[in-house]
């Protein structure tokens, strides 16, 4: 069986099937857009290279007014992606400019159609396209920066954070990043050398692969509710942070907010009038603490209180209404807490 035709029919279906999952899914509707457009792009490429392989461009010149592929053009679509995702900064949109330069080759066609009166000419054109590997290794360095500052605020804006973490992109960033630097090796040795290696299957494989990983990670990410810090308005620190920690300490001992295995800054900047950066700087200045600590500190003290009476639930039903979110997570923030196990602290308090 061929198996060009194979990855070419199953990617092209998934792309279908994912895009318009995401469209109209109403989790990070705007950041599922370029998602869709992603993995559109990456479908679009199969055809081509299923379309040139089968020299459908010999039978059919009007497809030179189409692109070769979006190569190009995948970098700014990737990083949009994770800047929608992880930070609140506005989009500049220029970076789509990319899109043109995979217009290059099908102008050269598109003006000389398929004889080619200068091969030298087209050899260049041709080999100018694999320069979207630098470009999309570029933007995915610059998308991993992104993700990884948005990593390090997370404890400062969530309680819980298993779910906001963003590694299955970090991963995927870096993994795609040393295929892209591979690939360029690759094209600056057949560039350079006269190294000649049958790659039909291997570009194919590489854009399936892609479209499932970020299809399935995009239907399996939560609502985003991390994004990057809102400007707070210059005010006196030292006596507003005092302020602003009382309101957050008295919304903790009064109303028990901590149980809320879901609290995150933005709930309490909605029910506090206060901004992710005032309370931030409020935990970090008066407590020397970040957001994480704080509610956490709070379930523990709960789990402690609530473990010596309710002998009918489990620790791990207590510790879930306690705020916390897992069992895993439960575990691990009360050993970071407390130094010991949950078993090990309900031994030696017996």
């Amino acid at each position: 069986m061929d198996l060009l035709p194979f990855l070419i029919f199953s990617g092209c279906l998934c792309a279908g099937v994912f895009s318009v999952t995401l469209l109209v899914s109403k989790t990070n509707q705007f950041a599922n857009r370029f998602l869709a457009a992603i993995i559109v792009a990456l479908g679009i490429n199969l055809v081509m290279s299923w379309a040139l392989s089968q020299s459908y461009f010999n039978q059919f010149p009007w497809l030179h007014l189409l692109p070769y592929g979006i190569g190009f053009g995948l970098g700014p679509l990737i990083y949009f992606y994770i800047m929608s995702l992880a930070s609140n900064q506005q989009l500049n949109y220029w970076h789509l400019l990319w899109i043109l330069a995979d217009y290059v080759h099908s102008i050269y066609h598109w003006i000389y159609g398929r004889v080619f009166p200068d091969h030298l000419l087209h050899e260049i054109v041709d080999k100018l396209g694999s320069l979207s590997l630098i470009v999309i290794a570029c933007y995915l360095w610059i998308s991993r920066k992104v993700i990884l500052q948005y990593q390090a605020e997370l404890r400062q804006k969530l309680s819980n954070i298993e779910q906001q973490t963003l590694n299955w992109l970090n991963q995927f960033s870096m993994i795609l990043l040393g295929t892209m630097l591979m690939a360029l090796v690759h094209w600056v040795l057949v560039f350079t050398t006269d190294l000649n290696v049958n790659s039909q299957l291997v570009a194919p494989s590489v854009f399936v692969i892609v479209i499932y990983w970020l299809g399935i990670g995009g239907l399996r990410q939560p609502e985003i509710v991390a994004r990057g810090f809102t400007k707070a308005k210059q005010t006196k620190q030292g006596q507003q942070s005092e302020i602003h920690l009382d309101l957050l300490v008295q919304s903790m001992e009064k109303e028990k907010l901590y149980l809320l295995n879901d609290l995150n800054v933005r709930y309490l900047e909605d029910k506090l009038n206060l901004t992710a950066k005032q309370i931030s700087e409020a935990l970090n200045q008066g407590l020397g603490k970040n957001f994480y600590s704080f509610i956490n500190e709070y379930r523990v003290e709960e789990f402690k209180s609530r473990v010596a009476t309710k002998h009918h639930l489990t620790m791990v039903g207590i510790a879930l209404e306690c705020g916390f979110s897992s069992k895993t997570t439960f575990q691990r923030v009360f050993k970071e807490m407390t130094g010991m196990r949950p078993s090990e602290y309900l031994k030696s308090s017996r």
